[in-house]
């Protein structure tokens, strides 16, 4: 299997990196072209044992898939290069949000086979939610499922829902920090200092994702679990139901699911 990367980024080195440390494709069968960040790929290519090139030629010939991991606006000129070499059999998967399938398609010159993915920074990780479309045409799409899954977890959707999925999980781990950000302040101003507030929370965040990974209960009977009747927690949920925290997040996803249908009519 030969795998092509245009771009060499946070979100693309954390899927070849799962990759390669999951043992599900060999570093000699990965290629990485970056035109932009020309010392981050060699970097790459010592630490992990990838190929570099700059020869387009070289790099389509008898590509299995080639990752279409460039910034959205740089796309057209990355189509170009591929074009002229662009092989029937090869897959394209783009991880580039708001650029849709028939627009990858159009520019590649060529109706192959497309896959949008929409990883999240957990990828670096190997904790990403990953959302994935295919085009109609798509084959052995379990394949690329099993490939997606050494740096995380996957949900197929249909294109249309891709902007839910940018905002829901593409975002989401920033709007997590978020709040995470503002209970650390909070416990500042109850008398915490700094560091101990930032140890304070990033452990209470870790062992709480802990408890999720192990136990299958709803998020409302772990909750539940730990409100007793008239006691603290059921004092500080009461605020919070107060303030409507859920309709809160509702309009912050729906702000970022807006933004991404904006971004793809560009």
């Amino acid at each position: 299997m030969k795998i092509v990367f245009f771009g060499a980024g946070n979100m693309a080195s954390a899927i070849f990196t799962g990759m390669i440390e999951k043992g599900i494709v060999k570093p000699e069968d990965i290629y990485i072209t970056s035109k932009s960040n020309r010392v981050a790929a060699m970097e790459f290519k010592e630490a992990l044992g990838v190929n570099v090139s700059y020869d387009d030629a070289e790099l389509c010939k008898d590509a299995d898939y080639i990752v279409l991991a460039s910034k959205p606006q740089n796309f057209s000129d990355v189509a170009k290069r591929i074009r002229p070499y662009l092989e029937k059999k090869t897959k394209l998967i783009s991880v580039m949000a708001g650029i849709h399938i028939a627009t990858i398609q159009e520019e590649a010159g060529m109706e192959n086979a497309v896959a949008r993915i929409m990883p999240n920074t957990n990828a670096m990780v190997q904790y990403s939610v990953n959302g994935i479309a295919f085009s109609d045409d798509f084959d052995n799409r379990d394949e690329l499922i099993d490939l997606m899954a050494s740096f995380g977890k996957n949900v197929v959707v249909g294109e249309d829902g891709m902007d839910n999925i940018t905002a829901a999980t593409g975002s989401g781990p920033a709007f997590l920090y978020y709040i995470y950000e503002q209970y650390a302040k909070s416990l500042e101003e109850l008398g915490f200092s700094k560091e101990d507030a930032d140890k304070l929370t990033r452990n209470l965040v870790i062992g709480t994702g802990k408890t999720l990974s192990e136990r299958p209960e709803s998020f409302e009977k772990l909750r539940t679990d730990i409100t007793s009747k008239a006691g603290t927690t059921e004092a500080g949920l009461d605020t919070l139901s107060e303030s409507k925290l859920q309709e809160i997040i509702f309009e912050t996803l729906g702000s970022a699911r807006d933004r991404s249908i904006k971004l793809s009519e560009r």
